[in-house]
């Protein structure tokens, strides 16, 4: 059996590994081929791989019965007196090969935004940004977005916008365009691509925290759409404000956006909007840790 680990890995060499091998989730591979197979399987992933990452086991006539081959990877397999070990990086090799970055495929993404919703800070960093998408389903692995918006906060105020429509490869369902009023006209005359929307995006937000409602979410999207585009995993700070208010207000009915702003008596001008929606979190984030 072989098993093919790729992180940001193009979608062409996605495709030509299915051929052989058996895609059991997001970029992990699994089947059963020859060694010459194998061989030129693991050639074909160093050649295309570029920045991105791969990890190969295979069998092998060790004491283990197995063995490694890793790409673009700061933990590397050693061999400690005939049994396969991987060896933990050196610092000055960790940061050569920027290891914040490694590991964080679109299911560690969502993992970590969950993890996160444990981290709800009770004070008001210095800076940060609103985030919210608009998208055409609920399912980041075959949905897609279609708006992006954030808002940058320095010192509790308003610095600056970012928003953009973006146009998707499928048509939008009518359920999305009653919910959120995005057309397909709309995005077809005013939307743009995907990899331009989300590079302009990745660099608005910087290295600086993020805050979202029910941020898995956001995140997920997010990240799943950095993989596609090539870019670097999408792993800054988030504060979760539905994990915030889950803390503050623990008799609210439920911590949909929406429950939450009628409690508080805040308002939501369009909401499924990003923008605004933005503009709501924004509310509902600092009327929290007042609280």
């Amino acid at each position: 059996m072989v098993v093919v680990v790729l992180e940001k890995c193009p979608l062409a060499l996605r495709g030509d590994l299915t051929k052989w091998l058996q895609e059991i989730s997001l970029g992990v591979y699994v089947g059963r081929v020859s060694a010459r197979v194998r061989d030129e399987l693991w050639k074909r992933i160093c050649e295309e791989c570029k920045g991105g990452r791969a990890t190969m086991v295979f069998p092998a006539r060790n004491e283990q019965h197995f063995a490694y081959r890793v790409h673009n990877t700061t933990w590397e397999p050693i061999d400690f007196d005939g049994i396969k070990l991987m060896m933990r990086p050196s610092p000055s090799r960790a940061k050569a090969l920027g290891e914040k970055r490694i590991g964080w495929s679109y299911a560690a993404s969502r993992s970590k935004a969950r993890q996160r919703k444990g981290s709800t800070e009770s004070a008001e960093p210095d800076r940060y940004v609103v985030l919210d998408v608009e998208t055409t389903g609920l399912n980041p692995d075959k949905d897609e977005i279609i708006e992006i918006a954030a808002i940058k906060v320095v010192r509790g105020a308003e610095l600056d916008r970012f928003h953009v429509l973006v146009r998707p490869e499928k048509r939008v369902g009518d359920k999305v365009v009653e919910l959120t009023g995005i057309t397909n006209d709309l995005l077809e005359s005013q939307g743009v691509d995907l990899e331009l929307a989300i590079k302009e995006f990745i660099s608005y937000i910087g290295d600086n925290i993020v805050i979202a409602h029910n941020a898995p979410f956001d995140f997920g999207f997010v990240q799943a759409s950095c993989e596609e585009c090539d870019l670097d995993d999408f792993d800054n700070e988030c504060i979760d404000t539905l994990a915030l208010a889950r803390k503050k207000m623990p008799d609210a009915p439920n911590y949909r956006l929406k429950t939450l702003l009628d409690l508080l008596n805040l308002d939501n001008k369009n909401p499924h909007r990003a923008e605004s929606d933005c503009e709501a979190t924004f509310q509902l984030f600092r009327k929290l840790i007042k609280k």
